[in-house]
Parts: C-alpha cells; sequence; structure tokens
C-alpha cells in the first residue's frame, strides 16, 4: 500500500515549490550577473532540423497570422510577441521558435528578413525578462536549438551589430541553462535541456571547453531517463518522438566537430528507435497511451525512415510495461504496466490493462487520447479509466488523482496511487495474460486481462475476469462496463444477432467498393451497448464518436468476447457476419480460456 493522499500531497507540493523557488530566485536580479559576459565568437555549425516544414505557414506568418497549439490570433501588423496570448500552450509554442523551420523552407529574402526582424523582437521585448515565462529552461532549451539550426537563414546579410545581438542572447541563454537546468521540471524537459547545452557546446564558438562536461551531463539524464527497452520513464510513447527528433542531428554534429558520440547516447538512440516502432500502429500511429493524442505522422515516417533495423517490432517492453501482439497486418498494443516515478508520470492514466488495436491502415480500438491544448481542463475526462479500452467498476478510475483543479497547474503529476500490482506474462507467443489490484482496497477485486491473437491476425480473443481477494459484501454486487473506445472514422452497427457489432473503416466515398476493413466484435456473456464517446486527441475541439460497452456485475467473475475481421467491402463483411454463427456457438459453449 502507499502512502495516504493527504501525506503524499503535502509533500509533492512542497517539492514543486522549493523547485519553483529555486528557478525565481536563480532568475531574479541578484544573479544577472551570472549571466553577462563575453558573447560567444561566433558559430561553428548549424545542426539539422528533422521536423517537416510547410512554406503554407510561412505566408501566414507574413499576413500576421499564427496558429499555434489548436489557436490563432492575428497581429495587424504588430509583433506576436506582443500580442496578449490566447492560451499558455500558444505562448509556449511561440517563443520556443521550432516554427522557424516553416520559414527557412521558403529559402526567400522576404522568409530571411521576417525570421531576423522576429528574432530580433524577441530579443528587444523578452531579452531581459528572465523571470517570465519565455525563459522556462524547457523553452529557453527549444528556442536555443531552434536558433542554432536556422541560424544560417537568421544571419543571412545581416550587419555585424545584428549578429553580435544574436551571438550575445544566445550565450545568454546558454548560461541560464548551465546555471538553471537541474530546477527544471524533471523527465523529457529536464532531458531536452541536457541536449541543448550539448548543442551549444558544440556549435558556439569559444564554449569548446564545455564539450566533454556537456556530455557527461546528457549521459546522466539518459542513463536516468531512457529505459532498457528503450521507453522513456514518463511512459509516454510520443515523447521518444520528440526527443530523438533533437538526439538524432546530435548525434551527426558530434561526428561534424570530429568527436565521437558517447556510447550511452548511440545506445540510447538505438534504443529508442526500437521502442518507437514498438509503439507504432499498422496505420502508421503512436498508440494513445499516458499522454499521446494525435501522432505528428510526417515527423514520425521522418524518424522511422533513419531506423537501419528493418525486421519485426520487439514484442515486449517490460521495463516501460506493455505488450504487442503482431500477426498479418493487426497489431495489438496493451498497457501492463503502472508509473515509474511521481516526477516524470505528469501526463499518466488511469488505462492500466487497456488496449488498442489496429488493422492495416486503420486503428479501430482506441484509447480517447488527450486533446492538443487545454489540457489541464480536460484532464479529469482524459486520464480516467473510463476513457481507456478496459474494465470499470463503478465508473471509478484504477489509479487514485488529487482531484483539486487547482493543483493541475501547479504540480506537475497529480497522480496519488497507480495500483499496487500489475502484472503480466505471456504463456504463448500470441497471449497475455495481465492482471492488476487497482480496485483491490475499494472492491476486493482483481481485474484479470488475457489477449490471444490468431496466428493469421483475424481475430482477437479476449478474456476478463474479475477474481475477489475477499469475501463478498451484502448489498447489490457493483457495475461493472467494459469499454471499447472507437476512433472518429470508423462506423459501427449491429448485426441481426442482437450478439455482434459490425465495425467499418472507409478508405473513399462512403458505400464505394475501396471501402476500409470491417470487423466484427462478439459477446454473449453480458449485455452489450452501442454509446457515444469522445475523441480527445486530434487537432480542435474533441470530437464525438463511439464506443462499445459490456455491462454486467461482479457477480459475473468472467466475460468472453472476440473481434474478427471480415471481407474489406462492408455489404460483404454484413453478410459474412450474419451468416458465420460458428463464432458464437463457441463463445455460448465451452467456456474454459
Amino acid at each position: 500500500m502507499g502512502l495516504p493522499g493527504f501525506i503524499i500531497l503535502p509533500a509533492r507540493a512542497a517539492r514543486e515549490a522549493w523547485r519553483r523557488g529555486q528557478r525565481r530566485a536563480r532568475t531574479s536580479g541578484l544573479y544577472a550577473w551570472r549571466y553577462s559576459g563575453a558573447a560567444a565568437e561566433g558559430l561553428t555549425m548549424a545542426p539539422q532540423d528533422l521536423r517537416p516544414a510547410d512554406d503554407r505557414l510561412a505566408h501566414d506568418f507574413y499576413s500576421g497570422l499564427y496558429k499555434f497549439a489548436g489557436h490563432s490570433i492575428t497581429t495587424g501588423g504588430q509583433s506576436p510577441f506582443a500580442a496578449n496570448p490566447p492560451s499558455p500552450e500558444w505562448f509556449a509554442h511561440l517563443h520556443a521558435f521550432r516554427w522557424l523551420r516553416h520559414l527557412h523552407a521558403t529559402n526567400t529574402n522576404l522568409a530571411q528578413a521576417h525570421s531576423n526582424a522576429l528574432v530580433a523582437d524577441w530579443i528587444a521585448l523578452w531579452g531581459s525578462e528572465l523571470t517570465s515565462h519565455a525563459w522556462r529552461s524547457e523553452i529557453v532549451a527549444a528556442r536555443q536549438i531552434a536558433w542554432l539550426s536556422h541560424a544560417p537563414m537568421l544571419m543571412r546579410n545581416t550587419s555585424d551589430e545584428t549578429y553580435q545581438i544574436f551571438l550575445k542572447s544566445l550565450t545568454r541563454q546558454t548560461r541560464v541553462l548551465h546555471h538553471n537546468g537541474r530546477y527544471t521540471r524533471d523527465g523529457a524537459p529536464r532531458l531536452l535541456v541536457a541536449i541543448a547545452l550539448a548543442y551549444s557546446s558544440l556549435c558556439l564558438k569559444g564554449r569548446e571547453r564545455t564539450i566533454k562536461q556537456a556530455a557527461h551531463g546528457l549521459d546522466r539524464e539518459i542513463d536516468r531517463q531512457i529505459l532498457p527497452d528503450g521507453g522513456h520513464v514518463s511512459r509516454n510513447p510520443v515523447v521518444l518522438l520528440e526527443l530523438l527528433t533533437d538526439l538524432m542531428p546530435l548525434r551527426q554534429a558530434y561526428a561534424r566537430q570530429g568527436h565521437s558520440p558517447s556510447p550511452i547516447l548511440l545506445s540510447a538512440i538505438d534504443r529508442m528507435m526500437a521502442a518507437l516502432r514498438f509503439f507504432t500502429h499498422s496505420s502508421g500511429q503512436l498508440a494513445q497511451f499516458n499522454g499521446t493524442g494525435e501522432t505528428p505522422q510526417e515527423l514520425l515516417a521522418t524518424i522511422l525512415h533513419h531506423n537501419e533495423e528493418r525486421g519485426q517490432p520487439q514484442s515486449s517492453a517490460p521495463q516501460s510495461g506493455y505488450e504487442r501482439l503482431a500477426a498479418g497486418k493487426t497489431v495489438v498494443l496493451m498497457d501492463v504496466g503502472k508509473p515509474l516515478s511521481p516526477g516524470t508520470s505528469e501526463q499518466a492514466l488511469a488505462g492500466t490493462l487497456s488496449f488498442e488495436l489496429s488493422s492495416g491502415a486503420h486503428r479501430f480500438i482506441a484509447n480517447c487520447g488527450v486533446p492538443e491544448t487545454l489540457r489541464d481542463e480536460y484532464a479529469p475526462f482524459t486520464r480516467a479509466t473510463a476513457a481507456h479500452s478496459t474494465l470499470v467498476v463503478d465508473d471509478a478510475s484504477s489509479s487514485r488523482f488529487a482531484g483539486v483543479r487547482a493543483l493541475h497547474r501547479f504540480m506537475p503529476a497529480t497522480l496519488l496511487a497507480p495500483p499496487d500490482n500489475v502484472s503480466s506474462t505471456r504463456t504463448e507467443p500470441l497471449t497475455i495474460t495481465a492482471s492488476h489490484s487497482g480496485y483491490g482496497p475499494a472492491y476486493g477485486l482483481v481485474h484479470e486481462r488475457t489477449l490471444t491473437l490468431t496466428p493469421d491476425g483475424a481475430a482477437l480473443n479476449g478474456i476478463d475476469r474479475m477474481v475477489p481477494t475477499r469475501p463478498k459484501r451484502a448489498g447489490d454486487p457493483p457495475n461493472v462496463a467494459i469499454r471499447f473506445h472507437l476512433p472518429a472514422d470508423i462506423s459501427a452497427s449491429f448485426l441481426s444477432s442482437g450478439h455482434s457489432i459490425l465495425l467499418a473503416a472507409l478508405k473513399g466515398e462512403k458505400g464505394s467498393e475501396k471501402e476500409g476493413d470491417a470487423w466484427t466484435f462478439t459477446c454473449v456473456d453480458g449485455e452489450i451497448a452501442l454509446e457515444e464517446s469522445m475523441q480527445f486527441s486530434g487537432p480542435g475541439q474533441p470530437r464525438k464518436t463511439r464506443q462499445i460497452v459490456i455491462y454486467t456485475t461482479t457477480e459475473s467473475e468472467e466475460l468472453r468476447w472476440t473481434f474478427m475481421r471480415r471481407p474489406a467491402n462492408r455489404k460483404t463483411a454484413r453478410k459474412a457476419a450474419v451468416e458465420d454463427e460458428s463464432l458464437l456457438n463457441l463463445l455460448d459453449g465451452d467456456k474454459n480460456p
């Protein structure tokens, strides 16, 4: 049993208050002298930016339109850095300068002049505002990498004075990161700071003496955060993609400067690439676990293109706590772990034993994901077990979170108690059995789930068990719902038997012969329903979608269900599903697992 919430919350709040206090103190006027001094002598190289660029966005910038994190503003001829930000996420995106790549992609004098003017605006308006959010370490680190990557464009045809002002700001930001990096939020933000310092040591002339020190600092963070199976300690799949996008050019930068990248860095990149492939569905999307929302698919394809390993992805990520079943064109990914440390689990969700299923170009079963913006506002819904494709008892979550909304912005992680015991085994290559004790304290139950994928990938058989851990109490048994959330591009309709639901994905126009895959869901052990759900991931506001729900009570200690692939054409699929009664007979007959 973990510590009670009334002990955990004050302790974590005190640590967070101390971290913020240290950061504020070290960006106050008393410390300003530490960040002054001579500017770097020049730039030695510009690292590659692997993020895909869209030159159409450059034209938006010219017209004063800035779209970031689901929000847009029109500046009316003023600097965007003087505008009132519509959200904290928009502010962070603007001040991180990752968008410079869109201007760079046009390769025009206009883009160069516009970029240079925007950087000058930032230096004039924010370059000395060390106590502002623009100087949060993770934002400084992203800005540092972006400025270095696009310095050739920024400084082309500029005056010596402009060049020196640019170098002075870069040098100052590097010193701030060097002195304050330890007070950055733990997890990916702190690792990003270490990456930025490594870049600065290689790219700023005169800082060569810091190359070894920066490399050692990066190695320490990698050792802390990258697990043996290649996952990140946050258990958030998209964090791997974000980190690799900066780490891979860093590996090249060391080589270009005549330095050997450390074995720790090289090993981490290889492991992370393997883990990224592990988390990628057949549809080319990342699994939506623990903070992953809409997949930046062009960036994912770009990073995976650099992967020299072309074999099948690993089947297990034991340290990260995930399992993968793959056969034919079907992929199933399952969460069989729990948060590894409170400080790095700010995006942790109560999705233990949830799974996602993809077939060909489509994901058929998914978790609800997280939105691009306003994550704190939607957090009570996105983190709930009910937002995941798994079993829920009495609409309660299998992990406990702090319910005070004011804490969400103050504390990086409001997780109080994940399930104490989470375990998983592979009894066969394509069978996973996992369990968790999250419902033990309140309901005296352990949830156990078995998933079996057939060797041809044409069927996924599932068994959900509710194993009592204490004598049953008097009164009505708790209600149980087993939820299977459908993405927005999947249609669902009941078949005539009432025990099966047809799922179909469209590739072309509705009703055409080019319709996508079709699957049927069948269960005879409980009452099944089609209900509304929400897809939080994706651009814009969350979208309504649907979910399959099996309703029962804890009196039903075992429920069996099956997903079966059908012919691609919808009419043919419906006919095959209606005529095929063998599955129903199997499920209604032998109940042995």
